[in-house]
């Protein structure tokens, strides 16, 4: 097993004025949507949990790292150069989760749901940051299962078993459905080398608020088939 990285100590923020204009908080409920913007944000505690791994097998139709096989095209076509690749996990905190769920009303628990989300996509800006001066590398890319066409989300699993001690760590916990809870968690492999990549051109779910790529429907048959 290659080394482990825990950082519990990144940067992120989420103003009230960005998560009223998100959420169009009407005048009437600004008391009760101050004190869930109080409460989640108090609770909020973000994390990631990264790996630094080789790709020890590449066959052109998967890729071994570690001990674990991960069967993709895709997954194989984007690691055939690489050396360090980093497998890892991250969180906006399991407290702040357990609060939202918590809520009796649909709508107080739809706002701490998405300051979650919010400062998840915050904090990810420095997860990266903190992972380019680790790697010594100017630019990486992520390969998400899940959200790859031929990447499914069942290959949480070995991502999760090459990390170890995932819900000791994080507090992240991969359901049966291989969902992640808190749901307000994110998953992958960063990898240097090649042309950036984003998993969102290859996954086709619709109105996705954390798009980073348009999905381009002809990518998979142009550039993984063999």
């Amino acid at each position: 097993m290659g080394e482990r990285f825990l950082f519990d100590d990144l940067k992120w923020s989420v103003s009230r004025e960005a998560a009223l204009k998100r959420l169009r908080v009407s005048e009437d409920d600004m008391e009760d949507f101050d004190e869930v913007f109080a409460k989640t944000l108090a609770l909020i505690r973000p994390v990631y949990y990264v790996g630094v791994e080789r790709v020890t097998e590449n066959d052109g139709d998967g890729a071994t790292i570690g001990s674990e096989h991960f069967v993709s095209r895709v997954v194989s076509v984007h690691l055939q150069n690489a050396g360090e690749v980093y497998p890892y996990v991250g969180t906006s905190g399991r407290a702040a989760y357990e609060y939202a769920i918590s809520l009796g009303d649909d709508l107080m628990r739809f706002w701490a749901d998405q300051i979650c989300e919010m400062a998840l996509k915050s904090v990810a800006v420095d997860f990266i940051r903190r992972m380019r001066e680790l790697s010594h590398a100017e630019q990486l890319s992520s390969l998400n299962p899940g959200s790859v066409i031929d990447w499914p989300i069942s290959q949480q699993k070995p991502l999760f078993d090459l990390l170890g001690n995932v819900y000791e760590k994080t507090g992240i916990l991969l359901e049966r459905s291989f969902l992640m809870r808190p749901v307000k968690s994110g998953s992958g492999i960063l990898y240097a080398g090649g042309k950036h990549f984003e998993s969102c051109s290859l996954c086709p779910k619709e109105n996705c608020p954390n798009r980073r790529a348009p999905f381009d429907k002809d990518k998979f048959e142009r550039e993984y088939l063999k």
